[in-house]
């Protein structure tokens, strides 16, 4: 595990000739070292400046000048026993180096991890509000409460409690009255806990460093309606659902302009599934791609140890044993202009990166130490990860031409250097 480095705020290790060189590499002149920063990447860049004082200043340049870097490997963020509270890890697969970094706000074990992209987390706090966060910068931004959805209202439960007021609206077949009608009765979230009901997905479209060219893209209960939030909006806009709306993952476009936001199915017919995770993947020559991927409920041989003073809240049950694992995936290239999407074997350049984070399509030739035709996961299903908690997260790199799974770290079957809680989640770390 490597050193922590607070934002280059520090005064570094002092100055003078590097121990163990006998040249005085803390004489570089400052624009030579913010040449060099901008091509390396964003983790060795905030080690730079903790090598003497000169090379700090020159990173506090470097970060006050906003210098583009290179496109970053993602890695991996968790959280770990091995680091203290207020502490999270960066894992690169690229490189097989982990950087260890401060983790502002509420320490991460207390922070669920909902999304991410363009650097930034999503996360929710004990009020169950979104908030995007910079993990490498500790820069922060607070998004409009769950209260400003157009559904949701504050109330108190049937103890008294505050609690939030979820008015879903859905049909439900009336037995006696042998028809469909409109159930208003608002379903009662507890306040700390309507995160891991209210939120399916989170999508960035650009850094918040944009401003108000970054929309904040949130599918929620009841059955992944949309809504949307630009950087500075007080409330979240409403996406109403069409009259073609179904639940079989035909993708869409999103009109955001002007006072009525349109959502419209771009392709009319998809394979028949059995409900499968789906993902949205451009690759960089531009293709679309959707990535199905079918996972099952398993019992392990290998139970996770659950802590003395775990309490089983009574809804779902303790299963130690109990594992939701990736078992088949299936790629399809979606030809909007022939209306079709033929299933793909293989992605013999690339690699995908798949879970709660903005999925990423990588060409390997740009990022030496992926594998090729492979996807790298994460756990991804918003109620196993919600409701069992302390059960063992999947993460690997699924072989798209074995259809199999293999470890993303190479340690014992039972010990894994991330908690799972939160869930671990990839990123691209950015200092913008």
């Amino acid at each position: 595990m490597e050193p922590a480095i607070n934002n280059g705020s520090g005064s570094g290790s002092g100055s003078g000739p590097i121990a163990g060189d006998g040249r005085d590499w803390s004489c570089l002149p400052e624009d030579l070292l913010v040449s060099v920063l901008r091509a390396v990447h964003v983790a060795d860049a905030i080690r730079s400046g903790a090598v003497c004082t000169s090379w700090n200043a020159a990173y506090a340049t470097f970060r006050r000048l906003r210098v583009p870097s290179p496109k970053q490997p993602p890695c991996l963020l968790y959280a770990s026993d091995a680091l203290g509270p207020g502490d999270a890890a960066l894992h690169c697969p690229c490189t097989g180096a982990t950087l260890r970094i401060p983790f502002p706000r509420a320490p991460l074990a207390r922070r669920p991890l909902l999304g991410s992209g363009h650097g930034w987390l999503v996360t929710a706090d004990e009020a169950s509000d979104l908030h995007l966060l910079n993990p490498v910068t500790g820069a922060h931004v607070a998004l409009p409460p769950i209260t400003a959805l157009h559904h949701v209202r504050r109330g108190t439960d049937e103890k008294g409690d505050p609690a939030y007021l979820v008015y879903e609206n859905l049909l439900e077949f009336s037995y006696s009255k042998r028809r469909f009608e409109r159930d208003t009765q608002p379903t009662i979230l507890e306040v700390d806990r309507a995160h891991e009901f209210m939120y399916y997905r989170v999508v960035l479209s650009a850094s918040p460093s944009a401003g108000r060219a970054c929309v904040v893209l949130l599918l929620h209960m009841p059955d992944g309606e949309v809504s949307f939030s630009r950087l500075g909006d007080d409330r979240w806009t409403w996406v109403a659902p069409g009259d073609d709306d179904d639940d079989t993952g035909l993708p869409s476009s999103l009109d955001l302009n002007g006072p009525s936001p349109v959502a419209r199915k771009v392709l009319n017919y998809l394979p028949k599934s059995v409900d499968p995770t789906k993902y949205l993947v451009q690759t960089p020559a531009g293709d679309i791609l959707q990535v199905w991927r079918l996972k099952d409920y398993i019992d392990s041989t290998i139970p996770v140890h659950f802590p003395p003073d775990y309490v089983d809240d009574g809804e779902r049950g303790m299963d130690p044993c109990l594992e939701h694992n990736t078992i088949e995936m299936q790629l399809y290239k979606v030809d909007l202009q022939r209306q079709k999407a033929e299933l793909i074997k293989s992605l013999p350049e690339y690699a995908l990166f798949l879970g709660f984070n903005g999925s990423m399509c990588l060409p390997v030739k740009d990022f030496p130490g992926l594998k090729p035709n492979c996807a790298y996961m994460t756990d991804d299903s918003v109620e196993y990860v919600s409701f069992w908690k302390l059960n063992r997260r999947e993460i690997g790199i699924w072989s798209i031409a074995e259809q199999s799974m293999s470890k993303l770290v190479d340690v014992s079957p039972t010990r894994y250097p991330w908690l799972n809680w939160p869930s671990p989640i990839w990123i691209q770390p950015s200092l913008f």
